[in-house]
């Protein structure tokens, strides 16, 4: 099992955002629990999502916690391959996502094997195939 964090899942862990951080460490808690050898998935994409902001502020620590959540051991970045912008594309012609969201939900539809897409937003749950669980 991956579990494949949408970047502002991954804001609200590493700023801890509250409340949604307590819901994310809850949501995480219950996962583990059932897949106690589930491994993190993140695209790429979501480095620049969640980088832009503290580098616009030169907000340092901001930078620095990314930074190292992105080098963490075990962590799979999926790459924005041609193969992710091909189903994206499709993605966003079909199902009307935003172009990120679609390139979102193309990296973790491209991982091999069972994925949970952890997400807060709610336009994910209209992608087929796509298993995804709403931290609310």
């Amino acid at each position: 099992m991956t579990l494949f964090l949408d970047a502002n899942i991954i804001i609200y862990r590493v700023e801890t955002v509250e409340p949604f951080n307590q819901q994310v460490v809850a949501v995480l808690r219950v996962l583990l629990d059932k897949y106690p050898h589930a491994g993190f998935a993140v695209s790429r994409l979501s480095m620049m999502e969640c980088l832009v902001k503290p580098l616009r502020d030169q907000n340092s620590a901001d930078i620095e916690q990314y930074r190292a959540f992105f080098v963490s051991a075990g962590l799979q970045i999926v790459e924005v391959s041609a193969q992710v912008i091909e189903m994206a594309t499709m993605l966003r012609a079909r199902h009307g996502l935003r172009t990120p969201d679609a390139i979102q939900a193309a990296s973790a539809l491209s991982i091999t094997g069972p994925v949970t897409f952890l997400t807060g937003d709610r336009q994910f749950g209209k992608v087929p195939g796509l298993n995804v669980h709403l931290v609310p």
